[in-house]
């Protein structure tokens, strides 16, 4: 097209305004298509550096994740995630709290963006999702009731009495390992959070409930005195098994765990960690300082 001719077309459009209105609504829609599909390509780490508040999706279960009484999502899980943000120059932040079981869903499905609630590393887990290298490592316990008066000491134990119930929280690996002690699905009783499966324990309707020792000590030593006992499991019968909690994101965004990955590689172990690490009852043999992922 000319110069002339297009000059032309142009006293043709402003003689008739609703072609012209119709040639600009074109012209910005398509603009925007494009501006859409351009955004539609970011992942999720150049979405976070442009200013969009990462969505942390986290369980209540202490020490690693919790509310404080003004509201602030705290624990392992969320101040070291934090930590590892401020490294990468930002912390925009929005928490979103899930039961255990549907965290992966909501990872997969959109809904957040990271997983900060000290979840175990599986290899079933990782099929789903991208894990970061290891925050800690933690060994499992039982709660009973105080003086343990069916003298429960491991998951051989409870499979051996065709009465005795086991607690679990719902999605959690030590589900699993009662599955693989090859307990049948009337013995386990599956709760949403550590503080609907402590209560069944309360109240008799389970005799022992399963999760990471920190956890259970956390809550034993907060609880009232003469309530609850603290079993540290026979590794003679079941195996020692210990828990790699990690921080998990979706499979196409690497480059926001490898960028995380790199930051946990510099705190992780340092004294400030430990330090965090004790407010939470963590001790240092907790601490995992494990090589970076890899894939």
């Amino acid at each position: 097209m000319t110069f002339y001719s297009a000059g032309i077309h142009l006293i043709k459009l402003l003689r008739r305004p609703y072609l012209l209105a119709a040639t600009l609504v074109g012209l910005v829609s398509v603009s925007l298509a494009i501006f859409v599909l351009d955004m539609n390509h970011e992942d999720t780490l150049a979405r976070y550096q442009r200013g969009q508040a990462l969505r942390v999706g986290y369980a209540i279960e202490e020490p690693f994740a919790m509310v404080e009484a003004d509201g602030r999502v705290t624990g392992e899980a969320p101040e070291v995630l934090r930590h590892a943000l401020r490294s990468l120059g930002r912390e925009n932040v929005v928490w979103l709290q899930a039961d255990l079981a549907s965290l992966i869903h909501e990872l997969e499905s959109g809904r957040i963006d990271i997983i900060a609630a000290g979840m175990f590393v599986t290899p079933a887990r990782a099929q789903r999702v991208l894990f970061t290298r290891p925050t800690a490592t933690i060994q499992p316990g039982l709660l009973v009731r105080y003086g343990n008066p069916l003298h429960l000491r491991s998951l051989s134990h409870i499979a051996a009495q065709p009465t005795v119930k086991l607690a679990v929280i719902d999605g959690s690996v030590e589900q699993q390992l009662a599955h693989k002690a090859a307990l049948s699905e009337a013995k386990i009783q599956a709760f949403p959070d550590a503080a609907a499966a402590a209560g069944a324990v309360r109240t008799g309707l389970a005799d022992v409930f399963m999760l990471s020792f920190v956890s259970l000590h956390f809550l034993v030593t907060r609880a009232e005195a003469g309530i609850f006992e603290l079993v540290v499991p026979d590794t003679t019968r079941d195996g020692n098994f210990a828990g790699l909690p990690a921080f998990a994101m979706r499979l196409e965004d690497k480059r926001l765990r490898d960028a995380i990955d790199n930051a946990l590689a510099d705190f992780l172990g340092s004294p400030a960690h430990l330090e965090l690490m004790r407010r939470f009852g963590l001790l240092d043999d907790n601490i995992a300082v494990a090589p970076g992922i890899s894939g």
